[in-house]
């Protein structure tokens, strides 16, 4: 009532923008939480190693998709050389443990904390790079994909490794009633709370699941 006494309705409209913004940045800590859990290695998977771990894929539980060196180019590329020799999936048994073919599917993107922001962005956009005061063209520009920033990350030297979705799936997101969050708005005349205490109610419901299918398509550097 006071909104709109002092003629400061905008102010109303604003509210369910902001719940739908409350919501989907739900979905970015679900999904970034997934990286940082169990002191950074991730949930444990269904065949008993953590979603992240540098044992050899030909051990049961293996995932070799964890190494320990900073953020350069060189590392990113070999970053990327460990994600496209990730073996394809084949039965999960003594004797098939990594023996399918090469995934052969470079990672599209790659996540990094605020403070790596602009060192990952100097090793995938620049047009030139400096190697030993010899400018020359930047071979990784544009393969890999894209540098995103994750706001849920402070670990200041870690970093992730994440193929294109639409080609090898990683992290699911399950919803129930859609993945953008659904706003109830209790405001007009009739509505019991406008009738009996002059009150506009707003409500956000969003159901959600969230999970790992596959670790061949993730990479992480705890540094």
């Amino acid at each position: 009532m006071e909104l709109i006494d002092r003629d400061e309705t905008r102010k109303l409209s604003a509210y369910p923008r902001e719940l739908a913004a409350a919501g989907l940045r739900k979905i970015s800590a679900l999904v970034a939480a997934i990286f940082t859990a169990n002191t950074a290695v991730g949930p444990t998977m269904a065949d008993g190693g953590a979603l992240f771990n540098a044992t050899a894929v030909t051990t049961a539980g293996g995932h070799a998709n964890l190494l320990t060196t900073a953020l350069t180019a060189a590392q990113w590329d070999n970053v990327c050389a460990a994600v496209y020799n990730q073996p394809m999936m084949v039965k999960n048994a003594a004797g098939y443990y990594g023996t399918g073919s090469k995934m052969a599917i470079n990672p599209k993107y790659l996540l990094v904390s605020r403070s790596l922001q602009l060192a990952a962005m100097k090793i995938i956009y620049p047009t030139l790079e400096n190697t030993a005061s010899i400018y020359s063209e930047n071979q990784q520009r544009g393969q890999p994909g894209d540098v995103v920033t994750v706001p849920e990350w402070t670990d200041v030297n870690d970093y992730a490794a994440v193929c294109d979705p639409l080609i090898a799936p990683a992290i699911y997101v399950g919803e129930r009633f859609g993945i953008l969050p659904e706003i109830f708005i209790a405001g007009d005349e009739l509505s019991p709370a406008v009738f009996m205490n002059d009150e506009h109610r707003l409500k956000v419901r969003h159901f959600l699941a969230c999970w790992v299918n596959d670790f061949r398509p993730l990479h992480k550097s705890n540094v």
